[in-house]
């Protein structure tokens, strides 16, 4: 009701008064962060995004103690770890005559963390394993085959063992690595350990005709250098396979 030339008149409020719309609040929508990991390093100890780490992997089938020496295990490593996309350098986790199983890693990977396939930490370094304690499991392994199997609940390994023929300080242990990984006989011994066990470096001595599980370390944190290998042996196919004579060389020269 408004007064009007004297007079009174009723006029809609909405005529005079301009009908507006709340303005919306300005409160933006929160971010949403993805759900928390928790780190599977050793009692959680953060892992740096830029610190590469070692994988530790198992060949595809259980072996006897003829595993064509040293370098025929490193080769079957290679192939493998190459055949299933798995691109490193990789070396059997094996002792010898010759062979000291600390000495595998290049020596400037060695305080790196040691991880499975699928990048669990089993060991916060390569130089934590050799401090004359037998290498202890911090927590229970999983441990897979270059084809992606767990190797303490597939069948593929009977013995839930692995070959390594050292000392619990990753010196070689003489005359306990069958004949230098060349056999498979009954009345010859080689040391392993069991991967249920406490320790990776058990000191238990296994007939050579048993069929564990051979272990591969990646021995350096670098990739393959290609062209290296088409500069040292000539080849114009950069991802060709090497043989084992090139393999052994290659790793000759990392050391």
């Amino acid at each position: 009701l408004v007064r009007v030339n004297n007079g009174w008149q009723y006029i809609a409020l909405g005529s005079l008064l301009p009908i507006t719309t709340p303005a919306p609040p300005t409160t933006s929508t929160p971010q949403l962060r993805p759900p928390f990991e928790a780190s599977n390093l050793i009692n959680h100890i953060p892992k740096p995004s830029d610190v590469s780490g070692l994988r530790l992997a198992a060949l595809n089938d259980a072996h006897t103690g003829d595993i064509h020496g040293v370098r025929g295990a490193d080769y079957a490593c290679y192939r493998e770890s190459r055949r299933a996309g798995v691109r490193g350098t990789f070396r059997a986790l094996l002792a010898s005559r010759v062979q000291n199983i600390d000495s595998i890693v290049r020596q400037t990977d060695r305080k790196l963390p040691v991880s499975n396939l699928r990048g669990e930490v089993l060991f916060n370094s390569w130089s934590e394993m050799f401090r004359g304690d037998g290498a202890p499991f911090p927590h229970p392994p999983r441990i897979f085959s270059f084809n992606g199997k767990n190797v303490l609940t597939d069948l593929t390994w009977p013995h839930k063992a692995a070959w390594h023929g050292a000392l619990v300080n990753g010196e070689r242990a003489l005359d306990t690595s069958c004949d230098a990984w060349h056999s498979s006989e009954t009345d010859k011994v080689a040391l392993g350990g069991s991967l249920r066990g406490q320790r990776l470096l058990e000191q238990t001595p296994y007939s050579c005709d048993k069929k564990l599980v051979v272990l591969c370390i990646e021995a350096t944190s670098e990739q393959y250098p290609q062209r290296r290998k088409r500069n040292v042996y000539n080849s114009t196919k950069t991802d060709e396979e090497m043989t084992e004579l090139e393999y052994t060389d290659y790793l000759e020269s990392i050391k």
